[in-house]
Formats: structure tokens, C-alpha cells, sequence
């Protein structure tokens, strides 16, 4: 448990403060909540002011909105239309490999050049000393 956690566990409750400040002094009591409530504004100031970004960002957004829709411009006009909002896809070529079991049967196995294997393909590339590359016997469409 490191030390915040630490704190934040005695503060959590009346009677482990109490346990903790049995043998402190009201003055000094009085001194630790003081500085606690100097801290609380700190954050609660702090809070404020990143909020008060935050909206005047969010109203800045909604000025241009309204400009564009003025204007009849639209995200897809500027360019930024999908982009923005979808997710880059990763493609990666896949194929189709063949290789031969310890049993001596042929087999076959679809993946790509990259990544785990199935342990009897594993176990050929191990035995032959050949490459995944050496087993592709046909290339698949992109999905």
C-alpha cells in the first residue's frame, strides 16, 4: 500500500481519525485542518478555472458550427469529415500456407507472416529450417 493510499485509508473514517490525533493538540488540530482547507481550494480554483476553459471551448465550437451552417460549409466540405471520426483499420495480408505434420499429412493453415503459429506449423519451420514465407502457396484478399 503506498502512502496515499495510506492516507487516504485513515482519513476514510471518524475513528481512525480520531485514533491517529488521540495525542495531538487542538492548536495543532486546528493547524492540519486549516492547511486541508487551504489545499481544498487550491483544487476546487483549479477545478474552476479548467472548466471555465472547457466551456469557453465548447461555446467556441458551437460559433463555428453556427458560421458553417450560415455559410452551408460542412465538415466533409473542409475535408474533415471521416477522417476525424473513424478509426484507422490495420491491413495486413493474409495467406494461406501449407506444410507437412509430424504424421507426414499435408496441411493448411491461413494467417499472416507476422504473429503466433499453430505448434505443428511452429514444429515444421523448426524441422525444415525453412522460412513461413517458403509455405505461402496462395495470397488472400485484404478484408
Amino acid at each position: 500500500m503506498n502512502i496515499f493510499d495510506e492516507v487516504l485509508h485513515r482519513l476514510s473514517s471518524k475513528t481512525r481519525i480520531r485514533q491517529l490525533f488521540k495525542d495531538a493538540h487542538v492548536s495543532d488540530l486546528e493547524r492540519v485542518i486549516s492547511r486541508m482547507r487551504s489545499v481544498l481550494e487550491e483544487k476546487q480554483n483549479a477545478r474552476e478555472k479548467e472548466e471555465e476553459k472547457r466551456q469557453v471551448k465548447l461555446e467556441s465550437i458551437e460559433a463555428i458550427k453556427q458560421i458553417m451552417a450560415d455559410r452551408g460549409v460542412s465538415m466533409g466540405d473542409l475535408g474533415l469529415g471521416e477522417e476525424t471520426t473513424s478509426k484507422r483499420r490495420r491491413n495486413i495480408q493474409k495467406y494461406t500456407f501449407q506444410y507437412e505434420t509430424e504424421t507426414g499429412d499435408q496441411a493448411q493453415w491461413e494467417g499472416a507472416t507476422t504473429g503466433r503459429l499453430p505448434r505443428e506449423f511452429q514444429s515444421y519451420l523448426e524441422r525444415t529450417g525453412k522460412k513461413r514465407m517458403d509455405c505461402v502457396i496462395e495470397a488472400q484478399d485484404e478484408a
